[in-house]
């Protein structure tokens, strides 16, 4: 779980300023309004939108921990062309590591604080922007010209 959160606080902090940065590097930026990142931290602060989502991604993972893996373990083989290991077709996340059951709960109470977290830095990253443009700019004026 913690790595999970890690990466989507890390996925958050890169993508917010891409923009910029591919506007000062001559790439082409994807569309992304001023407003987006406020929009992100607003709905990323809200109790009722981190407790609805909370409780969907515990939904979802409790699905997860019960599809049956066997199937998945042949689709994957086939695709690969390799040979996988036997699996029995019943043989489900939860039966292989019972101790994974208690992942669904951890979602839905740590969720909504990873979420406070990434809106509070999305707030950030806007506040940071006009500092990030300076520097970018001053990179751009720095480098050498061909």
């Amino acid at each position: 779980m913690r790595n999970s959160v890690l990466s989507a606080l890390s996925l958050a902090a890169i993508a917010a300023p891409a923009p910029l940065l591919a506007q000062d590097a001559d790439l082409p930026a994807p569309e992304v309004e001023e407003e987006a990142a406020t929009d992100l931290a607003e709905k990323f602060s809200d109790p009722e939108y981190q407790r609805e989502t909370a409780m969907l991604m515990r939904t979802l993972s409790e699905v997860l921990l019960d599809l049956p893996l066997g199937p998945l373990v042949e689709a994957a083989g086939e695709m690969s062309g390799e040979e996988m290991p036997e699996v029995d077709r019943d043989t489900t996340l939860r039966s292989m590591a019972p101790e994974a059951g208690r992942i669904p709960e951890e979602i839905e109470r740590n969720l909504p604080r990873a979420m406070e977290a990434m809106g509070t830095m999305a707030e950030a990253l806007e506040e940071m922007r006009p500092a990030l443009e300076e520097m970018a700019a001053r990179l751009q004026e720095s480098l050498p010209q061909e």
